[in-house]
Order: structure tokens, then C-alpha cells, then sequence
């Protein structure tokens, strides 16, 4: 190992992996205990309350054991029992006139047992182990556990534990990233055990003792470790109960289970259960989210374009595991770069450098990934945004067709007639005027055929299990970007595909300097029971401006004369699957038209939602005038297929064909920035776009073409 690596949060460097297995040839009976404390206090691995992190270093002592970093000793004679709830023998304490209605219920209340040593500990465990479907299985970590009292008896028992450490549905709603999950996951618990006693028989009793657990949960929590929980969650087994009570007591429902137990993939694979989450704090979600971003060195789009050796410059800080990789990755863009149009073997003056250029496509190595070739370039397009006071950042889907390529594994189906390929949906960052900064994000895929045995409607389904996803993952990579560039006002945009209940959500509990202007696509309900469209017809035209329409789809490039409408809207969530119960959300809406298009041309309609407030005219044309920036994106998939030629290629796997993607989204962004550059600002250098060899050829050529002047 010559490297640091990072498990369970924290920084293993290889002297600490060093010092371990010298430990245990010193000692070859050590105990993993003993392992263990070592490594807390060489971490200085505490929880706040000062105590050793000893579970948690197990965990990762077992994760190098497994990666053949360590060879941990066995444990001493046989394997320790597996740890049950213990019953205590006792008949149940019987409960008596026990009202139909919570109202009427005496001295409801909860009892915050102490520990394993609590007199009513063994209480807990019997009507656990007898009542609740767990059984006997026992809370794990750091937990807390209530008994719910009254002076009609015992009524239940709750208990809370750990959060799971990855759930897709509840990471994509927090919208935290990696590092801050890991940061911030001690401050998620979940409510691992819930029963009402199956005597009982009292309307809302649940949803009560829900509301007042809530009440005291994150103190007591605190109070008996050291951090004060923001979130709790739960899981529901829709084919025993309906999570009605959660509802009612203002949970959430934030989509399903993959049925992989607390800590990942395990054997057997447990059933899939609804997801449930309830904030304890105000901007919980924003909380959970912070992380300390990476520093970015700003450098304008000018001064990036006019280095000597452009291509280093943007694949300075790859890393692909060896040097000789990085530089191999390096020689392919500029070699790509020298003639884009021409296929990939055919961008190499030899056998020897294709040969090494496709010996690098094909590695079977993780690390060599469309996100790690772009890694870089991201990076220098975050230093290109750190320079501007806006940066809009439209997103898009394109697909890519390979219907040729019948022997490439991982492609997936593009259209209804049949044809083969992948979907590229990419987060492009643009300046205000036009000019493209750069890629920031990129996802490939091959679309798969749904799940036979899956009989839920699309609408049942949460965002993280559709393609839709992919909208809000880019908005998570802009996110982080405006972490990191805190002066700099970012702006998403999307057409009306991207118009995503979940993505006003997330934009509104993003960054302060994260922002939104969507084309929205659903008539949606508001708050007065109004639909949007029909909201905003009641408004007055306020406005009326000329704004550019360019050529598309065979129609020439005309000016449309529109008139602006804006008001403040809020929208209820949809009634469907897991938003139903979701919070409303505020926005400004804009609706642009033209009332008078050109005879066969269809007239311009945007009706677009945006987080800014608009208080002026000029705000809400400036809105309309980013908006137009969108259309960038799809000059940008032009230039890629017919500048690149990227469905002009031919490679064993989608991975591959990824991997050399990568180089080609590159070059796309050099040559539309070049293009628009150019005029944007006419008066640019000729040596910023274009080589000293082909500057003379142009030379020569002017030359040859000026008209001869006879002396007077």
C-alpha cells in the first residue's frame, strides 16, 4: 500500500497499516480489542463524549483484513454467541381500561431506561421479543430505549439505534455529498423498534407517542452521547402495516428499501420496507449538507485557453493510479485534438501510440472511469467559474447511437424503432454572454428493460429509482460546486423534462448561492386550488421585449416580439406516490409568450420557475434572457457528434466506449468556446485560436489571394 486510504470515515495512512501488522507479528495472539484501541487513539477516534470508537474500529480492522492489508489473528477457542435479547421469564404486567381515545388516556408518558442494569430492562425485552416482529434481535451501537407508561400500565416500548450508513432514497433527499455523509451520519438515528401493545386498542395512541418521543428524543440522545441528532428515520413493512400513524404525526415518505440490512449487502437479503424521515431541527437538511470545501484557484477562460499546452492544463491533477497512465491520457486528447473528426485509430501517426492509447481504453481497472478522465477538466472549469459573478449552468439528455456495434455489451435500447446505444446527460457550465466554461458533470448510460417482478406504477416509485434520478444528480455536482466557489451565483437550468417536484425541493435547501430557472412542463395545483397556467393567464403582460429565436430543426433564425408575465406562486406537491404529504414550495413563476408568431411558425411559450425573487421588469427579462443560454447545450451535442464524431466509434464494452467519450467532451467544450469566443469578442488574438503552423498556411493563403496593386 503506498497510498492513504479512507475507510469509515477516516484516514489510514501506511505507516498506521505498518505499525498494526508489526503489532500483530510481535504479538501473533493478540486480541482485535487491543487492535482496536490502538487504533482510536492513534485516530483519536472519540465520540464527543470522549469514549473510544472500539465498534467502529473493529469494522475497519475487519474491512484491511479483507483487503489483505492486515491478516487479523482468530479469535481465541470458539466463536462468541451471537448477542439475543434475553427474556426474563416473567409474565407481561397486565393493563387494564385502557380508553378507545388517546384524549382520555391518564398520565401518558415515557420512561427513558438507564441501561442493561435498569430494573425494567428485562420489561423491555419481553414485550419486544414476544410482540414486535424482531423478536429477539438485539439493538446494535449507541441506542436509546423508552417504555410508554400510563396509569392504565405499560402500553409499548420504543427503541432507537444507528442510522443506516447508505440508502439511496434518504441521501438523494438530504442531498449531502460523500464526505458529508460520512461527517454527518452520527446525526441520523433511526427508530429501530415502535410497538403498541396488540392489547391495546386506542385511535391516534401511535401517532401520539410518535409526537412526544420526538419532543425529548434529540435531548436525551445528547445528553447520553454527545451529539444531538438533526434527523431520524425508519423503516415500514408494507405487507404488515400501512405507516399511517407516521403520517399523521408530519413524517415523511421518501421512497423504498433495497432490502440490504443496515450496513450494505448481507445474506439474507431482507424484505423492502418504505422509507420514513422526520426532521429535528430547523434546516436539518442544510446542516446535514455542510462539509469544508476544497479551495479553488481562480483562472479566467482567456488565460486557460491561451497556455502553451492546453491539453496538460486540463488534465493537470489526473489521477489514474500511475503516472505513465496519466501521461498516456494526456497524449490521447492532444492526439484526438490534432484531428477531431477522425476515428480513434486513426488519431495516432503510428501503431505503437494507438496501440498503447487502446491498451489504456481497455484496462480492466475501476480507476479508469468517464468520471475520473474528466476529474480534471471539472477542475479547471470550477477555476474558469471562480471568476465570474454568474455562471449558468443548463443540463440536458442526448442519446447516442450504436446500433452498428452488435457484439458491445452494456448497450441499451435509445428509441422505439429498436436502435442501440447510450443516453449522455451532461451539466455544462456557461457564462451569461454565451460562452461556454466547460463540462462539469457527465453520466452515460444503457437503458435497461424494467424488472418483470416489479408491479409498482411509475408514480409509486421514488426519484432515485427512475432514470429521472439524473437530474438531480447533476444538481448535486453543482451544489458542491457552489460550496466551493461561495461568491459565485449559480444558476441551473432545464428544459421541461427537468421539471422535478424533487428539484425545486432540493434547489430550495441547496447552497444560498444555488439557484434555479426551469421550463416547467406540469400544469401543477396551487395552494388556492388554481392551476398554474390558468394563475398566471389572470396576470397582466407587464412587459414586451424582442428576444432572438435561432435556427432549429430547418426553420431560420427570426426575432419574436413577447410579452412577460410574473407573479409569486406556490404549488402543492403531487398527490402520488411518496410525495404525497410533502411540504409545499414557493416560487416565481415567468411566463413568456408570443402572441403574433410568423405564419408556419409555432409561436414561443416558456413558462419558467425560478427560486430568485423577481420585484422589477428587468429581473424577470434578465430570467428570460438566461433561459435563451439553454439552448447552448444543444449546439454543444451538435458539436459532439458531428465535430466528434463520438457514435463513429467501435470498442468491446459501453465502458470503454465511455472511457473515450471522456476525451470528446472535452474537446467539444475547446472548440464551441473557440467558436463563440470568437464572436463574442471579434478583436481576440489570432494565436488564441489557432497554432504558428496554421497561422503561416493562413498567412500564405491571404497573401496569395490579395489583389495586386500596380505602382503609380
Amino acid at each position: 500500500m503506498e497510498k492513504a486510504l479512507i475507510l469509515c470515515g477516516r484516514t489510514f495512512m501506511p505507516e498506521l497499516i505498518q505499525h498494526l501488522n508489526e503489532m500483530i507479528v510481535e504479538q501473533p495472539q493478540i486480541s482485535h480489542t487491543v487492535l482496536a484501541r490502538e487504533l482510536c487513539e492513534r485516530l483519536q477516534w472519540c465520540s464527543p463524549n470522549g469514549r473510544l470508537c472500539l465498534s467502529s474500529a473493529k469494522v475497519a480492522l475487519h474491512k484491511l483484513n479483507d483487503r489483505k492489508l492486515l491478516q487479523l489473528p482468530k479469535p481465541k477457542g470458539h466463536p462468541a454467541p451471537t448477542r439475543r435479547l434475553r427474556a426474563s421469564a416473567q409474565p407481561l404486567p397486565t393493563i387494564e381500561n385502557v380508553p378507545r381515545r388517546v384524549d382520555e388516556i391518564q398520565g401518558l408518558n415515557l420512561y427513558l431506561l438507564s441501561g442493561a442494569d435498569d430494573p425494567l430492562n428485562g420489561l423491555w425485552n419481553d414485550l419486544i421479543i414476544r410482540q414486535h416482529p424482531c423478536g429477539d434481535a438485539p439493538l446494535v451501537g449507541a441506542q436509546l430505549r423508552y417504555l410508554i407508561g400510563s396509569e392504565h400500565g405499560w402500553l409499548g416500548a420504543l427503541g432507537f439505534g444507528p442510522a443506516a450508513f447508505r440508502l439511496s432514497a434518504r441521501d438523494q433527499w438530504i442531498g449531502w455529498s460523500l464526505q458529508a455523509r460520512l461527517r454527518h451520519l452520527q446525526e441520523v438515528i433511526g427508530l429501530s423498534r415502535f410497538l403498541i401493545r396488540q392489547e391495546v386498542h386506542c385511535t391516534n395512541l401511535a401517532s401520539k407517542v410518535l409526537s412526544l418521543v420526538l419532543s425529548r428524543v434529540a435531548g436525551d440522545w445528547q445528553t447520553r452521547y454527545g451529539i444531538r441528532p438533526l434527523l431520524v428515520e425508519t423503516f415500514v413493512d408494507r405487507s404488515r402495516f400501512t405507516g399511517l400513524c407516521f403520517a399523521a404525526a408530519n413524517w415523511m415518505r421518501l421512497g423504498t428499501s433495497l432490502g440490504l440490512g443496515r450496513l450494505g449487502p448481507k445474506t439474507p437479503v431482507k424484505s423492502p420496507k418504505d422509507i420514513w424521515v422526520y426532521p429535528l431541527g430547523t434546516n436539518a437538511r442544510q446542516r446535514l449538507q455542510e462539509e469544508v470545501p476544497k479551495p479553488v484557484t481562480p483562472c479566467s477562460l482567456q488565460e486557460s485557453l491561451e497556455v502553451q499546452d492546453w491539453c496538460a492544463h486540463e488534465m493537470a491533477g489526473l489521477d489514474l493510479g500511475d503516472a505513465r497512465r496519466n501521461g498516456r491520457a494526456e497524449l490521447i486528447l492532444a492526439a484526438r485534438w490534432r484531428d477531431p473528426r477522425a476515428s480513434f485509430a486513426g488519431s495516432f501517426t503510428d501503431w505503437t501510440e494507438a496501440k498503447g492509447a487502446y491498451g489504456l481504453m481497455e484496462q480492466k481497472r475501476s480507476k479508469i472511469s468517464m468520471k475520473s478522465l474528466l476529474q480534471p477538466h471539472k477542475e479547471a472549469t470550477l477555476a474558469r467559474m471562480g471568476i465570474e459573478p454568474v455562471v449558468l449552468l443548463p443540463q440536458d439528455t442526448t442519446s447516442l447511437n450504436y446500433t452498428g456495434l452488435r457484439e458491445t455489451s452494456g448497450l441499451g435500447y435509445i428509441n422505439h424503432e429498436g436502435s442501440r446505444g447510450l443516453f449522455l446527460h451532461t451539466l455544462l457550465a456557461y457564462r451569461p454572454d454565451g460562452i461556454p466554461l466547460g463540462v462539469l458533470d457527465a453520466q452515460a448510460w444503457g437503458r435497461l428493460p424494467e424488472p418483470s417482478k416489479d408491479e409498482r406504477t411509475r408514480n409509486a416509485k421514488s426519484i432515485d429509482e427512475k432514470e429521472s434520478v439524473r437530474w438531480l444528480n447533476a444538481l448535486a455536482v453543482a451544489a458542491q460546486a457552489a460550496r466551493r466557489l461561495p461568491r459565485t451565483q449559480m444558476v441551473v437550468m432545464t428544459d421541461r423534462e427537468g421539471d422535478l417536484y424533487e428539484l425545486h425541493d432540493s434547489v430550495q435547501v441547496g447552497p444560498p448561492n444555488l439557484h434555479c430557472v426551469i421550463r416547467a412542463q406540469h400544469d401543477r395545483v396551487l395552494t388556492d386550488h388554481q392551476k398554474l397556467w390558468d394563475f398566471m393567464a389572470e396576470q397582466p403582460v407587464r412587459l414586451r421585449r424582442n428576444l432572438k429565436v435561432p435556427r432549429r430543426q430547418g426553420k431560420a433564425a427570426r426575432c419574436a416580439d413577447i410579452g412577460i408575465r410574473w407573479a409569486q406562486v406556490t404549488i402543492q406537491a403531487p398527490a402520488v406516490g411518496p410525495k404525497k404529504g410533502w411540504p409545499p414550495l414557493t416560487f416565481w413563476a415567468i411566463w413568456v409568450c408570443e402572441d403574433a408568431p410568423p405564419r408556419g411558425s409555432e409561436p414561443l411559450e416558456w413558462m419558467l420557475l425560478t427560486d430568485v425573487p423577481i420585484e422589477t421588469a428587468e429581473q424577470a427579462w434578465e430570467k428570460a434572457l438566461w433561459y435563451r443560454v439553454r439552448w447552448g447545450i444543444e449546439e454543444w451535442h451538435r458539436v459532439l457528434k458531428s465535430g466528434c464524431g463520438v457514435e463513429q466509434r467501435g470498442f468491446k464494452t459501453d465502458e470503454h466506449l465511455k472511457r473515450v467519450l471522456s476525451f470528446d467532451l472535452i474537446m467539444a467544450w475547446r472548440i464551441l468556446a473557440l467558436v463563440k469566443l470568437g464572436r463574442a469578442v471579434p478583436n481576440v488574438p489570432a494565436e488564441l485560436l489557432y497554432t504558428t503552423e496554421e497561422l503561416k498556411v493562413l498567412m500564405m493563403a491571404v497573401k496569395k489571394n490579395l489583389p495586386e496593386v500596380n505602382p503609380v
